[in-house]
């Protein structure tokens, strides 16, 4: 799925109290490209290893069919508790419903490509940050048998090659029909073995990018007991089932904020991780750019956003509004500030009222003389000895330091919790972490 970015740059209007509609000053619509993510090489790869796997499976008695069973989905992913976004994914292809050259989806839209066969959900916003950080999870959606997995391909694709095989997980459903999960990252696929049974909600792996693959996502395609390719969503455009296959079936646009955030510089987009520039940040000093985002899926033409920037005591610093001009999978919006020099400093939020519900950030504006919330180690109580290191667990925010006494040498070794970024040993011994970073510290005399 490559991706395509529109940018566009407004001029930055003077800070002002009180409510006007303004323009975004950088943004877009973020596209996954709309083309085969599974190769006709790779289908006939895994429905070779499918036959031999399901022989195999039958005539040992793990895998039996009731053609009367009735099988429906829970959403097959999820997100993990370290990643604070609100929403964490959107949608930009389901099942192409016309076998004419022509694109149609389920709803008669052409949120599809031809000839595919599946739903593909992509990870949104900051992709490879939630790669990189395992923050998103595929699970299963019914219960069933694994009847294929493989595990050990390369999972940061960007681009097409010949020959390539994703990382995946197969399942069987008590009706016969099958679930394929497609396009997990490498060592992530479930330790359990083909024959053994999941339940729905169980662990899969994580969503990346392997195989015929552009960009994180999944590919969930769902097949009959005859193999036939069925849309679990269902809709006046249906050809391929007369009902949905989903407990709960969303609706085919499901306007979302995905997340309100904060950065320090424009945010980048990129392919791969290297080149997604994230720049989060929750602390600012005078001098500094503040960049407010928000990331949406599904946004509709003409929705209009309330936006309000506010001082530590809840004034009212800035007010606004913005309205879509037109409809998207996906999108992204941001305006950058310029606080007052003299404050007020403490803790600003920038909040969003959009489709009946009000969203908070908060971040920190300090005034480079004094940081908040000042721990000494390593004999302060919230130190824990641990082995050979001491550690201080999850710090409340990246504007919190830790003052290493004077003496002694420190190591910072970052944990695997997800919001863990560039953790910096200071000249004065001292270093800072973001929200919800863990981290040890080793701690010893010169």
């Amino acid at each position: 799925m490559k991706k395509f970015y529109l940018l566009y740059t407004l001029l930055f209007l003077t800070t002002i109290s009180f409510s006007q509609q303004l323009a975004p000053t950088g943004g877009g619509e973020f596209v996954f490209e709309k083309t085969e993510c599974i190769s006709t090489t790779e289908r006939l790869h895994v429905k070779s290893v499918l036959q031999e796997n399901t022989q195999k499976l039958k005539n040992e008695g793990k895998l039996t069919i009731n053609k009367n069973a009735i099988v429906y989905f829970d959403w097959p992913l999820q997100k993990t508790a370290d990643l604070e976004f609100n929403s964490y994914y959107a949608i930009s292809n389901y099942v192409d419903q016309d076998a004419s050259g022509s694109l149609r989806d389920y709803d008669c839209g052409m949120r599809t490509y031809d000839g595919h066969n599946g739903i593909d959900i992509y990870t949104w916003p900051f992709d490879w940050y939630m790669y990189e950080n395992d923050l998103v999870e595929v699970i299963a959606a019914a219960p069933g048998t694994i009847i294929g997995k493989n595990d050990g391909e390369y999972d940061q694709r960007c681009s097409w090659a010949n020959g390539l095989i994703a990382n995946y997980v197969i399942i069987q459903h008590s009706d016969g029909s099958r679930a394929f999960y497609w396009h997990m990252k490498n060592g992530s696929i479930t330790t359990k073995n083909i024959g053994e049974s999941v339940v729905t909600g169980e662990y899969l792996g994580v969503l990346a990018s392997s195989g015929y693959s552009t960009g994180p996502h999944l590919h969930f395609e769902v097949r009959d007991n005859n193999g036939n390719v069925i849309e679990p969503f269902q809709g006046t455009c249906n050809n391929l089932n007369n009902q949905s296959w989903w407990l709960s079936q969303q609706p085919y646009r499901k306007p979302t904020l995905n997340a309100i955030l904060t950065h320090n510089d424009a945010p980048a987009m990129g392919c791969p991780a290297v080149n997604e520039s994230p720049n989060f940040s929750t602390c600012f000093a005078p001098g500094d750019t503040v960049y407010t985002a928000l990331y949406f899926r599904d946004q509709l033409f003409g929705e209009m956003t309330n936006l309000r920037l506010r001082r530590p005591d809840n004034s009212l610093f800035y007010s606004w509004t913005f309205n879509s001009n037109n409809t998207y999978d996906s999108s992204y919006w941001y305006w950058y500030w310029f606080l007052p020099s003299n404050g007020p400093f403490g803790l600003w939020t920038f909040e969003a009222d959009y489709n009946g519900e009000t969203f908070i950030h908060e971040f920190t504006y300090l005034n480079g003389d004094a940081s908040p919330n000042m721990w000494t180690g390593p004999a302060i109580g919230n130190w824990h000895q641990n082995a050979s290191y001491w550690s201080l667990g999850h710090i409340p925010t990246d504007c919190d330091y830790v003052i290493i006494p004077s003496g002694y040498e420190v190591t910072v070794q970052s944990g695997n919790t997800a919001n863990c970024y560039a953790l910096e040993v200071r000249t004065n011994a001292d270093f800072n972490v973001m929200p919800g970073a863990e981290f040890h510290a080793i701690v010893g005399s010169d």
